[in-house]
């Protein structure tokens, strides 16, 4: 996998022939952002009856400002666990792709995926933090793009505080498909030591496999598109079997 990391750095600084934008890959965030006036609203689904909502707007030509907030257990008859805070994430683009670099941003999101565990206050897969993130498309059969990053989580009550990296690839098929790998090295989530209170939790123990996660984004109009998306598929979480699978709704409008 390392090898894997280095091949895809050294493509970030292959002249580039096709721009193309993702705000995000299956987990990872990429240097695309909303353009001006864009409005992103997003309603994702995941296990334990779980639903999260967000919207981000983008507020200027190179900023973009965003909220979300969810729970579990909203369908059915248990009652609903709703996560302790409004998540926010935003987005500055340093660097628009050019011929010879990647487009470059900075960021920030503290909306993590999964359950949230009060205990030590983190998500199943942490939330990204404080980031920088590198994207470069090219044309191949479509468009075939690159990206890579390195972030640091506030999600370390666990004790967990290690810069991370993460990188992935998409690969569009045709114009209504597109295929999402991304792989979180999670070098801030290899084995929390936990807490007293959490000691029992076997939800926070992994395995040190890092998060491979892959997506498939289908695109029903400009507006509207669905992202089906396999999170873990290393079972890096102990209680992972398979996959933790997520479905996404996403609906762009313009203001």
């Amino acid at each position: 996998m390392k090898l894997v990391i280095i091949f895809l750095a050294a493509l970030l600084f292959i002249p580039a022939l096709h721009g193309y934008e993702l705000l995000n890959l299956a987990d990872a965030p990429t240097a695309g952002i909303l353009q001006y006036g864009e409005v992103l609203m997003t309603t994702k689904m995941y296990r334990n009856n779980g639903i999260l909502a967000g919207s981000s707007v983008g507020l200027f030509s190179r900023f973009m400002f965003g909220i979300s907030y969810g729970g579990e257990n909203l369908v059915g008859n248990q009652k609903p666990n709703w996560h302790e805070r409004v998540e926010v994430n935003a987005k500055y683009r340093l660097l628009d792709e050019s011929p010879l670099m990647p487009a470059l941003v900075v960021g920030f999101d503290s909306q993590g995926h999964g359950v949230f565990h009060s205990s030590v206050k983190r998500y199943d897969i942490k939330s990204k933090g404080f980031y920088a993130a590198a994207s470069r498309n090219y044309y191949f059969l479509g468009n075939l793009g690159i990206h890579m990053g390195a972030n640091y989580s506030l999600e370390n009550d666990d004790g967990e505080k290690s810069i991370n990296f993460f990188a992935g690839i998409d690969k569009s098929i045709g114009d209504e498909l597109t295929l999402m790998i991304d792989y979180d090295m999670a070098l801030n989530d290899i084995e929390p030591s936990l807490t007293e209170s959490a000691s029992n939790d076997s939800l926070l123990k992994r395995k040190g496999n890092g998060y491979l996660n892959a997506s498939l984004y289908l695109r029903f109009t400009d507006f509207l598109a669905v992202k089906f998306t396999a999170y873990d598929l290393l079972e890096n979480n102990r209680n992972t079997i398979g996959a933790d699978r997520s479905i996404i709704i996403n609906y762009n409008m313009r203001f």
